[in-house]
């Protein structure tokens, strides 16, 4: 018995740090009252500035907490900053309503307390320069006056594919 104990141990404590590690570190957003998430992973980044590749989607998975009951209309909106400019980045209306993009066979109306992952698929263009650049994404109750039910910063870096095999 105290054989099998150690062996799970050995096996659990790796997976553990596995999932601990898996996160991509976040920061809070100017308004320290917006509450942040739980976790955000962006395209596998788990050190900042995370890569954005031009021409790809990037996948950014948001596990938030419903801040009230019977929540069915949330929205996601997204902010860059690069160079002091910041600027507003229009999501098309299907990638930045959150109810339809919940993972794990979650669905709205949300409930205060569900915790649910929403992913952001979120487009980076040829045209975007490739400069350092803050992401950040605000989760919105547009059913209670567009209050922000998460919010969170990030740094990225665009960048070009490498065009060598």
């Amino acid at each position: 018995m105290y054989s099998f104990k150690n062996f799970s141990l050995c096996l659990m404590i790796p997976l553990m740090w596995t999932f601990v590690t898996a996160n991509t570190p976040i920061r809070q957003c100017s308004d320290s009252s917006y509450p942040q998430p739980l976790m955000v992973q962006i395209d596998n980044c788990d050190t900042l500035p995370c890569d954005l590749w031009k021409g790809t989607e990037a996948k950014i998975d948001i596990q938030f907490v419903a801040t009230r009951n019977t929540m069915k209309r949330l929205s996601a909106e997204v902010h860059l900053t690069s160079l002091g400019v910041t600027i507003p980045y229009d999501l098309e209306a299907s990638r930045g309503n959150v109810c339809s993009n919940l993972l794990h066979g979650a669905y709205c109306p949300l409930d205060a307390g569900e915790d649910v992952t929403y992913q952001l698929l979120l487009p980076v263009t040829n045209n975007q320069p490739e400069v350092p650049t803050r992401l950040e994404v605000r989760l919105l109750d547009s059913d209670d006056e567009n209050r922000v039910i998460s919010c969170f910063l990030a740094d990225t870096r665009v960048k070009k594919p490498s065009s060598g095999a």
